[in-house]
Formats: structure tokens, sequence, C-alpha cells
């Protein structure tokens, strides 16, 4: 697995295109989080993180992007398809890719604490 470099995955987080596309990620998610079940563990935090994405303040920063571009797989694929540039490091990110380490970064994002160890 390619490994990323801090400036590699600090020039993704920056590029539009790919904050734009983690950002429409986010929300896609939120709607799925404001339909699970109540019971599911630490709802109240992952909710709250779900209306605060849908009512963003500022569509102009990079949002949530630092936290999905520092994902390892996310990190990965934008090495591995760099030619050099953000640009095409963001490229090679897939849609799906992108999705998953959404769903991967909710509950950390959200603040809910990890399950304890067995």
């Amino acid at each position: 697995m390619p490994v990323s470099t801090l400036l590699n995955e600090h020039e993704l987080m920056r590029d539009t295109k790919f904050a734009a596309r983690v950002r429409a990620a986010f929300i896609r998610e939120a709607r799925v989080v404001l339909e699970e079940d109540p019971a599911t563990p630490g709802n109240p935090l992952r909710v709250a993180l779900a209306r605060q994405v849908l009512n963003p303040g500022d569509w102009t920063t990079p949002g949530l992007a630092p936290v999905i571009a520092t994902d390892s797989e996310v990190a990965a694929a934008a090495a591995t398809g760099s030619t050099g540039t953000a640009e095409s490091a963001q490229a090679a990110v897939t849609d799906d890719l992108i999705l998953s380490a959404v769903r991967r970064a909710w509950n950390v994002t959200a603040g809910v604490s990890p399950s304890p160890a067995p």
C-alpha cells in the first residue's frame, strides 16, 4: 500500500473538488443517521453531528475533508493515483471509498467513545 505524506494529505484536504465530494458524502450519510434506531450506541451524538452536517455554517472551507483525507484507505488511493497534483490525487479516490471513509469516521467525528475492549 503506497504511503501518503502529510503534505500529500494536506494538499488533498484543501482540494476544492475533494472537499465538495466529502461534503456530499457526509450529507448523504447524515440522512441515514437521522433514520437509524435511537437505540444505536452513541445515537444522540451521531444525530447531533448529522444535524450539524445538514446545516453547515460555511460552504467555502474544506469542512470535514481533513478527516477523510487522512483516512488510511483514502490516502493510499490518492497516493497511488497521484501524478504529482492534488487534482490527480482526488480523482483517484472513488465516491464509494469516500462514503466508506465517512461511515468509518462518523462516530469519532461525532465524539462517540469507542466500545471498551472485551
